[in-house]
């Protein structure tokens, strides 16, 4: 009788011992349904900015708006500044020489719009001609 909880131990230690050979045996087979896992998200290609051909010297200012926020130049182009120096360029004087070119900013502000007149400059985006 004392042999009988023996062997009902060594019977309970068996069947565990069989199940997780089993659960090992069909995961390793590929048999047990893995977590589903997300589809990678396509996004839209990145939009091109739009590039500016009169790179270089010659310019005028023509408009500061929006509290030195958009520039406009005598072309009719219109520049928005980086939110950094915004304070600097309200303070541009109107018909100030202006040279623009292009430089490696950061957030879309890829050109470098300069204030010949008082040397300062700004990282700014090229958003359109009027």
């Amino acid at each position: 009788m004392a042999g009988d909880g023996w062997l009902r131990g060594r019977k309970v230690g068996m069947r565990r011992t069989v199940v997780l050979a089993l659960l090992t045996a069909f995961a390793s087979a590929g048999c047990v349904r893995a977590r589903p896992t997300a589809a990678p998200v396509r996004t839209p290609a990145a939009v091109a900015a739009p590039a500016y051909a009169a790179l270089g010297g010659g310019h005028l200012l023509r408009a500061v708006t929006d509290e030195g926020r958009y520039l406009t130049l005598e072309d009719g182009s219109v520049w928005e500044v980086e939110p950094g120096v915004r304070f600097q360029t309200a303070e541009w004087q109107l018909d100030a020489p202006i040279t623009v070119r292009t430089g490696r900013g950061e957030n879309g502000y890829t050109y470098e719009v300069v204030n010949t007149q008082d040397d300062e400059g700004a990282m700014a985006k090229y958003v359109a001609r009027r």
